[in-house]
């Protein structure tokens, strides 16, 4: 039978000999964060080369997919799925990977779409990592996948390799992020797994090279080539690509979705009997036969590529209007050494930022790098050292540029990741955590001090304070809603929802009476804010991740439906719907639906909801389209501030694009290019100054009047999706490794 691993911390590997061995059955239920579980040990210096069904000694074999998409608005994904699961049974794999992008959306009716695709006889041998559109648009957070596909991150063996599940990916986000629960997991596991075994990762999210979807991906491979791990397979490009570097080969698949295929990999042994992993690519044709192409050999003993070249130190350090870099080596020389600094536009993608070349003296190689047009604050610089053989060893290395203007005063870390944006209660910041708590935080002279840490369930949304500031709201992964007196993080009631809820609450008034609106999944409810008894509840046409809104006689409400809602205040009863995306197909709906809009009201005004197409000002009585804006600003929200004391509404997209318009008309005052991506994290408003955060941590603030932007300032290396607050004079921010920043003006 298959061994389950959850490991130890430990060891480190630089020249590893031999591979291990193991006799293996059909792969068993694995490991988990939190878990322990036991591991046989191996026959060191063997690969088994039998043959026979799962559960003898059989030859190491095992088939891999990525980015099957499986959509009932799609039956030719199907018709391929099918095609494809059957080949794979036929040549009796001991397991199957599947690297994620399973279905479109999750939605447990794709999912059984899915299943359905599968004989019997293979089911119990496939193995799972989530891709982001499993989690991007998911009600549940993460229950239905779980419950159909296992657990994750998860580990196993196959006839002596040892393979890791991960899971980088991120609830409601689209990139990846491994964070440090799943890093110090990841480390146990191979610590445990010993020095002979050599290791397969596959996840959804490439690392590494040109791709930049995870925002820490050099602390997931800076873990891992301590260990023996030989390759990384990974979906999510729709591609194939081989990148040998770091001691590992990355290998990068197509996706099924776009025609029927899979991947071969099978143990044999090079000239010298050691041995190796052949990888193939396998398609189905249209008459029925197939095709083989050979892609990549990965060796399972020795040295790994690019090693040969690992640097014995690099060092970068600012200097006037550049990065000096130097790196030395030993006893091996690189043919070529080059750097660059690690993108500070891009998000989710490739990295375009272009090297420099280092030149050699005796043992050293230096260069500097020109950083003129780099805000001060915190950025990264990679340094890549090429072999002979054109494979490489990336290093990373993180270096503050000094400069004037805004700069970090005091840093202060959580667990878990901070995704929604900060709440304030006077003189306090309230900052939920994926990682289940609930901390406010004061600032006074310029000083950090933790009041209070309360646990909760994970929290992905805006903890919500009343306009008294004596309570705060916390919605909650776990199903729940609670309210929590904010001078001391006492408990004052929690209401149980029927699904997560992953949006942010919102207060209002009726005839007199506070409501407090909670988004959870697909149900509205209005909830009595002093005692969270339920007024009334509403069914709503789809998932709901933003914020609600309601003037006294409607509330108003995005879903992942394609449409813009409005309910009665009173009684929940539904009024009318505009539709943001005409179309049938549930995925597209959701792309192009108002899932995660923050919904405004312009006083004596329209309604505002977004989407990633357009922003709407409707008639808040019938949902008439009053004006509309073209391109994406649902993320950062919509934003209602005064220019010069005239009214307008600050309109952020995703990409930078900024605009100023009439919130009446919508017409256009003036508009903008802040020059980096900006998702979630939005922005928050000093008089006539927006102080706006981007997705890659920098913090810059843009005039109101004019749409001039300037004092940039890069607070950190990892992503941000939480709209900061002001506090104390200062802005203070947050990212999704859990640091919270407050950031000095002056």
């Amino acid at each position: 039978m298959a061994t389950d691993h959850n490991n130890d911390r430990g060891l480190s590997r630089r020249t590893l000999l031999g591979a291990a061995g193991v006799t293996l059955g059909a792969v068993a239920a694995s490991g988990t964060l939190g878990t322990a579980a036991s591991a046989a040990p191996g026959n060191a210096g063997s690969v088994p080369t039998g043959g026979g069904k799962p559960g003898t000694d059989a030859p190491l074999r095992f088939a891999l997919v990525s980015d099957t998409h499986l959509n009932p608005a799609a039956p030719n994904r199907t018709d391929s799925m099918r095609a494809v699961f059957q080949a794979i049974a036929a040549r009796d794999p001991l397991a199957v990977l599947h690297c994620g992008d399973i279905t479109d959306s999750g939605s447990p009716e794709q999912i059984a779409l899915y299943q359905s695709t599968i004989p019997a006889g293979l089911a119990a041998r496939i193995r799972y990592t989530p891709g982001n559109h499993e989690f991007r648009w998911d009600v549940s957070a993460g229950e239905t996948y779980h419950r159909a596909f296992g657990p994750t991150p998860r580990s196993f063996d196959i006839a002596g390799v040892h393979v890791v599940a991960l899971d980088p990916a991120m609830l409601l986000q689209e990139p990846g992020h491994f964070g440090g629960p799943l890093l110090d997991w990841l480390e146990r596991d191979l610590s445990r797994v010993g020095r002979h075994t050599p290791t397969v990762l596959f996840q959804h999210h490439p690392v590494g090279d040109t791709w930049y979807f995870a925002d820490d991906q050099d602390r997931f491979l800076e873990l891992v080539e301590r260990y023996d791990v030989r390759a990384i397979f990974a979906g999510h490009v729709h591609a194939e690509a081989v990148r040998p570097m770091n001691g590992l080969v990355e290998i990068t698949l197509k996706a099924v979705k776009d025609a029927p295929h899979y991947y071969w990999a099978e143990g044999t042994r090079d000239e010298a009997g050691l041995p190796q992993l052949v990888v193939t690519r396998v398609d189905l044709l249209a008459d029925g036969t197939t095709s083989t192409t050979a892609v990549t050999t990965i060796p399972l003993a020795g040295t790994g590529p690019g090693s040969r070249v690992e640097p014995e130190n690099v060092q970068v350090s600012a200097a006037g209007a550049s990065f000096a870099v130097r790196a030395g080596f030993g006893r091996t020389t690189p043919v070529a050494v080059r750097a660059q600094v690690l993108p500070e536009t891009g998000f989710s993608g490739t990295i375009n930022t272009p090297y420099t070349e280092l030149t050699r003296s005796g043992k050293h190689w230096q260069a500097a790098l020109d950083v003129s047009t780099l805000p001060p604050g915190t950025h990264q610089v990679r340094l890549r050292a090429v072999d002979a053989d054109g494979t490489w060893w990336d290093t990373v290395r993180t270096v503050r540029l000094p400069g004037a203007g805004p700069r970090v005063a005091w840093e202060f870390g959580l667990d878990g990741a901070v995704q929604g944006a900060l709440g304030t209660a006077g003189e306090l910041a309230v900052v939920g955590s994926t990682g289940g708590s609930v901390t406010a935080l004061s600032v006074k002279r310029g000083r950090l001090k933790r009041q209070w840490t309360v646990a909760t369930g994970p929290v992905y949304r805006e903890p919500v304070v009343a306009p008294d500031g004596s309570t705060v709201f916390v919605p909650g992964a776990d199903h729940t809603v609670t309210a929590l007196d904010t001078r001391k993080g006492r408990h004052r009631w929690q209401v149980r929802t029927v699904e997560p809820v992953l949006s942010t609450p919102a207060l209002g008034r009726v005839d007199g009476v506070d409501i407090l609106l909670v988004a959870a999944g697909t149900t509205l409810l209005a909830l009595d804010p002093a005692t969270g008894r339920e007024h009334w509840r509403t069914t709503l046409g789809g998932f709901a991740a933003g914020r609600p809104a309601c003037d006294g006689e409607r509330v108003y409400v995005g879903t992942g439906d394609a449409h813009a809602h409005a309910y009665d205040a009173r009684t929940g009863a539904h009024l009318w719907a505009f539709t943001t995306r005409a179309t049938t197909d549930p995925n597209t709906a959701l792309l192009y639906g108002p899932w995660d809009d923050r919904t405004v009201l312009v006083p004596d005004g329209p309604v505002v909801f977004s989407t990633v197409a357009a922003t709407w000002g409707l008639d808040r009585a019938t949902g008439t389209a009053r004006w509309s804006v073209s391109g994406s600003s649902m993320y950062a929200g919509p934003r209602l501030v005064s220019a010069g004391g005239t009214p307008g509404l600050l309109l952020i997209q995703e990409r930078g694009a900024t605009l100023l318009v009439d919130p009446t008309t919508g017409a256009t005052r003036w508009q903008t290019q802040l020059g980096f991506p900006v998702f979630n994290s939005g922005a928050v408003v000093d008089g006539g100054t927006a102080w706006v955060l981007g997705v890659n941590s920098q913090l810059g603030a843009l005039d109101l009047e004019t749409g001039t932007l300037d004092r940039l300032v890069k607070l950190g290396a990892g992503y941000s999706f939480s709209t900061p607050v002001l506090l104390g004079g200062q802005v203070v921010a947050a990212d999704q490794n859990g640091q919270v920043r407050g950031v000095a003006l002056d």
